[in-house]
């Protein structure tokens, strides 16, 4: 059921796709994701393509905030109007999304990705910490989602010093998958499946590396100091 991940950084993305992906990146941002996922119709009815939302006036914000359905957080709300309007500069300049992202060449250097991130940071509405790499692993690019789940598994694991350490998450993922031959968007997903609480979506009744981890039934337990060691409460 994960075998797609594998395949994520092939995709061919038009412009609509990179601002649908930024769009839900923003509203789950500081939400639970079950919060989000839920209204994913409704988000996607309002903010149906860069080109439309780019001129949202103040009284298409407030039908938007009026619909009963809709998360009613103004600030994402506008977020997303802002970054629809970024999306049309930066398409003017550069012909397309991907274009920009492309000129910045990302994949070229773990430097130039870094510097790419930090473009994106400066130039997009709700686009920082967490929030920034998630929009990244969720286009394609060589990094992971540094979240709790992920920071909690490597943290454990002896990887990090502190859960808050998101480079060095981003950078272990990195690791991992040139160890294992695998893109970096599987093993996030197969890091997220392990530590997330249940997914249906992918037949997962219960995880394992949960806030209260399930150690008796962990295959990687020989490795992990929580594990080994039940009493020595790690965490950051």
């Amino acid at each position: 059921r994960l075998d797609k991940f594998k395949r994520f950084a092939e995709r061919q993305l038009n412009d609509d796709e990179y601002f649908s992906i930024l769009v839900f990146v923003t509203f789950y941002s500081g939400f639970k994701a079950a919060t989000v996922t839920r209204k994913r119709e409704v988000i996607r009815k309002h903010f149906p393509s860069w080109k439309v939302v780019a001129s949202y006036s103040q009284a298409n914000v407030q039908a938007v905030m009026a619909d009963p359905e809709m998360i009613k957080h103004e600030r994402k709300i506008r977020a997303c109007v802002k970054n629809a309007q970024t999306f049309s500069s930066l398409i003017e300049k550069h012909g397309s999304i991907k274009s920009y992202i492309d000129s910045q060449a990302p994949t070229e250097s773990f430097e130039n990705l870094l510097l790419l991130k930090e473009a994106l940071e400066a130039s997009f509405e709700y686009l920082a910490g967490i929030t920034v790499y998630h929009f990244m692993t969720d286009i394609g690019l060589p990094v992971l989602k540094p979240d709790r789940v992920m920071s909690r598994i490597f943290f454990r694991l002896g990887l990090l010093e502190a859960e808050s350490q998101l480079l060095k998450t981003v950078i272990q993922g990195r690791k991992f998958a040139a160890a294992t031959g695998h893109p970096i968007r599987y093993i996030d997903i197969v890091f997220v499946a392990y530590g997330q609480v249940s997914s249906a979506e992918y037949g997962i009744a219960q995880g394992i590396c949960l806030t209260k981890p399930r150690c008796g039934t962990c295959p990687v337990r020989v490795h992990c100091g929580y594990g080994l060691n039940p009493s020595v409460k790690r965490t950051a």
